[in-house]
């Protein structure tokens, strides 16, 4: 990768002697115009009746220090961001307005990028993407139509970088806190004379994280080759993502946190005892992941006023889970006890590696047509998923030497999803009178989902499922004046069951067990601006049929488990605030109060004996309670001081209220409010002999706070005599302490 890397910068740095774009601006121009068409279609514009936000390139990369997306945007807002490593350069994932990930739609340039089966995006597999991006606009609720998974909560749009107008080259180093090290080195062509232009960006981050084995070792590489002509944009990009970072999944409970054998960057994952009771680690216990992500994209102005925007993507992903299992059982591999010295063994000391590989073909056609009075937009998609998922165990403590069943070779498990799906949708705003417009979407989505092939547990999962969602969303934007917009807008959204809850369906002989849910977003809000002011204010109402909602346990390999609830609601009020103070001094704040309820909700709680064996559940009625993950206040504060253009300071705050762990309101399974405050600083010398350098400066958790972002628990009883006594167990990923970061960029 190093080799084609240097290949490619080479070329950029010939070809870019070659510029036309500053004699001829007017083409530049229009190839800006050319790649916003690329993602206008689904994301919202100045007059749609939804609440969203925009991140520009630059304050992307004012808040990037070497972590991942999530972390970025905590300042947006009801935006929740969480780490499993605790320093946010591992395992990193979200909420918005308490939805989590799974319900959060993300595109990459219009494409989907949320895996089909998990109907996630798992950051960590693109490390440093954040480097690459142009913009991102975050839409909450329900939104406008999308490609991809219906979104529940939000949806993130992400665009890459496009050519620039003059060659460029740019080198950046990051040191920091726990052996972190993030290096990138990009450069790009500028726009030829034959309208061509190459932009290649390498990126590499290291680090040990915060709790013991939160190592990371990341690379990524993006490369885009685009060409402009008259009324036309054609490009070509790739992404290689190659993740390898420890297993954190585990957690930590209260009681390890207080010990000091242990502490709050203690995590069991790996750990095993040898005969006479020595702890080891096994230093192996990895995720791993390699995605390809192709795109080609092809954009023109057909005519006047319309716009064809067609796109092909490819990601192709492998990856597996590696870890050390003491004292399993041979019959839960498929195995026959091994005889070893005329001792039978039932059980050994494994190495397990869960492995999957999957690809995921789509094609999108879109059409844009522009007048003073009415913009409407019409897409199509197909997709199409096969994903594979096995298992292989790479060493077994306890193994005959003449064992027929090659362990190279041998898979305990390997099932298969195909999962296609054709989404529709036609959108249009019309300016009614020179004050008022009315927003319209449909969309339409079909799914077809078929598994075949074992689980791990040995459980055939050969079904098919197949779901027809119809989600109609209108609005009213309403201009008052320069100063005053209001707006308002219902949208109806549906979406599918994850496979990790179809795969529990199929488990417990019920595959209508597991319903798709069902939400009506209601939307209220008003924006004001003048000069040096501007505030919003967004009123939601989100009534949920079948929502499905973290139970608050994991399994075993650290996914979240969901149940569906048959009515909730999330509601809220959403605050925003920007204010400049003084010429150099700028404040921006946001602030959510919410309720998020559900209604007559039915917890079951397993009861065990004194060997573990599961007896029964016992029903418990809650006729009101909040649902889990769902903090009722959520705030964000910045101040930023700019004396000079090429200085500034910033600091900033995020506050989270108390959320519960499971849906029973119970304090014993929460997490405690936080408050975190981070400060940065930069300085750019704008003219040396070496180009344009920029020094960055972060200090994270700048008041030493311990905190804690995210959790799981259960609630279960033990049986003894008749008599049933509840027990809890609670894992919580700490945060890091007081940390830092610097940041060398060079710019020629």
């Amino acid at each position: 990768m190093r080799k084609l890397f240097v290949i490619l910068l080479a070329g950029v740095s010939i070809a870019g002697t070659k510029l036309n774009a500053a004699s001829n601006p007017a083409d530049t121009i229009k190839s800006r115009q050319l790649e916003e068409v690329t993602v206008s279609a689904i994301r919202a514009g100045r007059t749609t009746p939804m609440a969203y936000s925009n991140l520009s390139e630059m304050e992307i990369k004012k808040d990037n220090a070497a972590r991942n997306i999530p972390l970025i945007l905590q300042s947006q807002p009801s935006f929740v961001a969480f780490t499993e490593d605790g320093s946010g350069v591992g395992n990193s994932s979200m909420r918005i307005r308490g939805t989590d990930a799974t319900r959060i739609n993300v595109t990459l340039n219009g494409m989907p990028l949320n895996n089909p089966e998990s109907q996630e995006v798992f950051w960590v597999n693109l490390p440093d993407l954040s480097n690459a991006l142009q913009s991102i606009q975050i839409q909450r609720g329900v939104g406008t139509s999308s490609n991809g998974s219906a979104a529940f909560g939000a949806s993130i749009s992400l665009k890459t970088t496009g050519a620039r107008s003059e060659a460029y080259g740019e080198a950046s180093t990051a040191l920091g806190s726990y052996n972190t090290f993030a290096s990138t080195l990009a450069g790009g062509t500028g726009i030829l004379e034959n309208g061509l232009s190459l932009d290649v960006r390498y990126s590499r981050v290291l680090g040990d994280g915060y709790i013991r084995n939160g190592k990371v070792n990341h690379s990524n590489l993006y490369a885009a080759l685009s060409h402009y002509a008259h009324r036309q944009l054609i490009r070509l990009s790739y992404i290689k993502g190659v993740q390898h970072t420890g297993i954190t999944w585990e957690g930590v409970t209260a009681e390890q946190m207080k010990d000091p054998q242990y502490g709050r960057r203690y995590n069991l994952s790996g750990e095993y005892f040898d005969e006479v009771g020595n702890r080891f680690y096994y230093d192996n216990e990895t995720d791993n992941y390699y995605s390809d992500i192709v795109q080609l994209l092809f954009s023109r102005e057909l005519i006047d006023n319309l716009m064809l925007n067609t796109s092909l993507s490819w990601n192709h992903g492998y990856g597996y889970y590696e870890n050390y299992k003491t004292a399993r059982e041979f019959k839960d591999f498929g195995l026959q006890p091994q005889v070893i010295d005329s001792k039978t063994y039932e059980r050994s000391d494994m190495i397990r590696r869960k492995l999957m590989e999957n690809d995921f073909y789509v094609a999108n056609l879109g059409l844009e047509y522009s007048t003073e009075r009415l913009k409407a937009n019409f897409g199509a998609l197909y997709s199409l998923y096969n994903g594979a998922h096995f298992g292989k165990l790479p060493w077994v403590k306890y193994w005959e030497k003449d064992n027929a069943v090659n362990l190279e070779t041998f898979e305990w498990y390997r099932n298969n999803g195909r999962k296609g799906e054709f989404n529709t949708f036609a959108k249009a705003e019309y300016l009614l009178t020179e004050q008022l417009s009315l927003f319209g979407d449909l969309q339409y989505r079909l799914i077809d989902y078929d598994f075949s092939g074992k689980d791990d547990d040995l459980v055939d999962l050969t079904h098919r499922f197949n779901y027809k969602f119809f989600n109609p969303k209108t609005g009213l934007f309403y201009h008052l004046n320069e100063r005053n917009d209001l707006y308002a807008s219902v949208a109806v959204g549906q979406r599918e069951p994850l496979r990790a809850d179809l795969k529990d369906a199929i488990k417990g002989k019920d595959k209508d067990a597991v319903k798709p849910e069902q939400m009506i977003d209601y939307e209220l809000g008003y924006r004001y601006r003048y000069e040096n002011f501007s505030f919003g204010a967004n009123l939601y109402y989100m009534d949920y049929r079948n929502q499905l909602v973290q139970t608050g346990k994991l399994n075993d390999v650290g996914y979240k488990l969901m149940e569906n609830v048959a009515r909730s609601y999330r509601a809220g009020l959403e605050l925003e605030l920007s204010l400049k103070l003084l010429k150099s001094l700028h404040f921006d704040a946001n602030y959510t109060l919410s309720e998020n309820k559900i209604k007559n909700y039915i917890a079951y709680f397993p009861v065990y004996d004194s060997s573990d064996k599961e007896l029964e559940r016992l029903p418990e009625l809650f006729p009101s309670t909040h649902i889990s993950y769902s903090p009722n206040h959520v705030g964000f504060a910045r101040l930023t001081y700019t004396p000079f253009d090429v200085l500034y300071f910033n600091i900033q705050s995020k506050y989270v209220s108390k959320q519960y762990l499971d849906n029973t309101s119970d304090d014993e399974r929460s997490l405690p409010a936080y408050s975190v405050t981070n400060l940065s600083a930069g300085y750019t010398f704008r003219k040396t002999g070496l180009g344009e350098i920029s020094l960055q400066f972060f200090v994270n958790n700048l008041f030493d706070t311990e905190y804690i972002a995210n959790g799981y628990a259960s609630k279960f009883y033990y049986r003894d005599g008749g008599k049933d006594t509840p027990n809890s167990y609670v894992g919580y990923y700490p945060q890091a302490m007081r940390n830092y970061m610097a940041r060398l960029t060079l710019r020629f």
